[in-house]
């Protein structure tokens, strides 16, 4: 899979496009911070391997729900974009750690 930065469907690099019945705005950003945050943590070389797994199981379960009015899909963070990035996140943690 290619970088999300370089894939054709962004409307900007390093942006996610709106679709109706997307993921709920403020949920993805809080998830994409979470994530950001432990690969600094990582970086800086102050976690322990145990705590890089809780971050992570943690960053897991955090929701992503659709977004909606009442019944009425709204508008919200592409679901295929936003899910390509978190994979994207997931395996340059993993890589990271492997090293």
């Amino acid at each position: 899979m290619s970088n999300l930065l370089d894939d054709p469907i962004m409307s900007e690099p390093g942006t996610l496009k709106s679709e109706n019945g997307g993921y709920v705005k403020k949920d993805v950003l809080a998830k994409i911070d979470a994530y950001r945050c432990l690969i600094a943590e990582i970086d800086k070389m102050m976690i322990s391997d145990a705590a890089i797994n809780a971050q992570l199981l943690k960053i897991r379960h955090m929701p992503l729900r659709k977004a909606k009015l009442l019944f009425i899909p709204a508008n919200g963070f592409s679901v295929s974009q936003t899910d390509i990035l978190i994979a994207e996140l997931e395996r340059k943690i993993a890589n990271k750690v492997m090293l």
